[in-house]
């Protein structure tokens, strides 16, 4: 399989054209060892370095679906336009005595997220492995056109730590951490965005703490994908079987 017969069946399962420019720009075979280059575009997993693997592009974009990169809007006054029309019917009060109210903190109280244009988007990965998801991340923020962005990736194989910062040596909103990624990172949260790329055995309900409000969490639990959103500071949870990881190093 290449690359556009690929790109063809991902279009196929549903996905946006966002998550399929993203596979379309960003070239697999970069985050890959050389002897599996030529199987860069099969829709499976690949051998990295031991009992790691690159996931299978179906399960990244999966996962990255449920991510809601497009929600991370970042620009106020168009978050506000477009939603005011829709929701007229749910008397949301525009204006209090002839004067504007504050539009804003009402739409919050209607669970959106929104972003002002010049805060820092902070993404975290946990087990980054050689930093092909992050590199689709980012070539999502770009398309969305959110140009304040910080995406911290967290592995602890010292092989894929030195593969995946030589790629991103010369990108300073990229990080790569030498770390067990089971704890998240503390110090540098909350984040708008989480994703685990390795599955945890039970719901690892210590790294809500770490997310922002409105913000969300994609993590494999055992052998089901889960989205956890935070909406006015509870966990949402939606569970999506039938799917399989290298285990978390906890």
């Amino acid at each position: 399989m290449n690359k556009q017969q690929l790109l063809e069946e991902l279009k196929r399962e549903g996905f946006s054209e966002l998550i399929l420019k993203a596979f379309e720009t960003v070239e697999r075979e970069k985050f890959i060892p050389k002897e599996f280059r030529q199987w860069a575009y099969e829709n499976n997993a690949l051998p990295t370095v031991g009992s790691s693997t690159i996931s299978q592009p179906y399960t990244i974009a999966f996962m990255l679906d449920l991510l809601e990169l497009d929600k991370l809007i970042n620009n106020t006054k168009l978050v506000i336009n477009k939603i005011n029309k829709d929701y007229e019917s749910d008397n949301i009060n525009m204006t209090d005595k002839g004067e504007k109210v504050n539009k804003q903190e009402q739409l919050r109280h209607k669970g959106f997220n929104i972003t002002n244009k010049n805060k820092t988007i902070k993404i975290l990965e946990i087990g980054s492995g050689s930093g092909y998801v992050i590199a689709l991340i980012e070539e999502m923020l770009r398309q969305l056109s959110i140009k304040n962005y910080r995406i911290i990736g967290l592995e602890i194989i010292d092989e894929l730590v030195e593969k995946s910062r030589e790629i991103f040596q010369n990108n300073k909103q990229i990080t790569i951490i030498k770390k067990n990624g089971s704890q998240g990172l503390k110090e540098k949260a909350p984040f708008d965005r989480i994703i685990a790329s390795a599955s945890f055995e039970k719901i690892p309900e210590h790294l809500f703490e770490q997310l922002n409000n409105n913000g969300l969490f994609v993590c494999p639990i055992k052998n089901s994908i889960f989205q956890f959103k935070k909406i006015n500071k509870k966990i949402e949870s939606k569970e999506y079987e039938g799917f399989v990881f290298v285990p978390m190093e906890e």
